[in-house]
């Protein structure tokens, strides 16, 4: 189990300057074992409008993706021309087998799709059946008057109509199952080793070591600052950490230190602030962090006045 989480590599696929993973399995496990939740932008086709719960694809920040790249975790494509690519040199074979991956796809849908029919049916006459028969109990107890006038049968005295089987009802809607869109193409890409490069801010080296220590990280602009850090995935903790980064040699302004850590002590957390030591003062200073890295960090709580 541990092999495969080590040697899985995620599809970051670049459209539009934008990095975006569209397989759930790679969603799932980039949060799990890589602390990386990211932003769901994808809508549904049947309310393309809709903002509220958003779905697939996932998109990651330019860091995000460089840290998955950094780990040997993922890859980036640039997907239009990759698409394009191994569509121009795809054999006759190799296409025959992309198509039929495709039926298959749509194969297995058609069957949920029908076997959900199917018991949405089969419920709903339960639910008639149901409310018949409580119907007919209340008028076994309390029997109606003799009519002195002959009544006609109406529109609405028909018998309950019976629950259709499983095979009429899956009959029903094979010819209206309404076609199959791939969320992936990953039968038509091949996996890949090498990436292309990602420019990112100069953030980038704190949220790499915040993350390489397991900590969950998010925007922070809301709270003043770059990152807000959590220690565990943000739908079970509160973040712990405010954090903003500077360069190694850039002067903090006194007032800085003082607002920002004003702020992070009033939304209850810690203000955090690192930067990255430049690689050729590495090897001489003494102030390196154990374990080689060249990122130090302190954090600042304001206490009282």
């Amino acid at each position: 189990m541990a092999s495969s989480v080590t040697d899985r590599q995620v599809r970051i696929s670049r459209i539009a300057g934008r990095y975006l993973v569209f397989d759930i399995d790679d969603v799932v496990h980039i949060r799990r074992h890589h602390s990386i939740c990211a932003v769901f932008t994808g809508t549904m086709p049947q309310n393309p409008t809709q903002n509220v719960f958003l779905g697939l694809p996932i998109e990651l920040y330019a860091q995000e993706a460089k840290i998955l790249v950094d780990k040997k975790a993922g890859y980036i494509v640039d997907d239009a021309a990759d698409h394009l690519t191994q569509l121009k040199t795809m054999d006759e074979s190799s296409r025959k087998e992309y198509i039929q991956s495709l039926k298959v796809q749509r194969k297995n849908a058609q069957l949920v799709f029908e076997e959900a029919k199917a018991l949405s049916q089969a419920r709903h006459q339960d639910k008639r059946k149901a409310t018949s028969g409580s119907k007919k109990a209340r008028e076994t107890n309390n029997p109606a008057p003799p009519a002195t006038v002959e009544q006609e049968d109406t529109l609405f005295d028909t018998q309950p109509v019976k629950p259709a089987p499983a095979a009429a009802a899956v009959a029903a809607v094979k010819d209206t199952m309404p076609a199959l869109t791939p969320t992936t193409s990953s039968t038509l890409i091949v996996p890949q080793t090498s990436s292309t490069p990602v420019e990112v801010p100069s953030s980038f080296p704190l949220q790499a070591y915040l993350n390489s220590r397991g900590y969950f990280i998010t925007p922070g602009l809301r709270f003043g600052g770059d990152f807000s850090v959590y220690p565990g995935d943000p739908l079970r903790y509160h973040a712990h950490y405010l954090a903003t980064s500077y360069e190694w040699e850039k002067k903090i302004p006194l007032l800085d230190l003082l607002t920002s850590g004003r702020l992070g002590t009033a939304v209850k957390k810690s203000f955090l602030l690192g930067g990255q030591q430049p690689q050729d003062q590495v090897a001489e200073s003494e102030k390196v962090a154990a374990g080689g890295d060249d990122v130090r960090v302190f954090c600042i709580e304001w206490a009282g006045m």
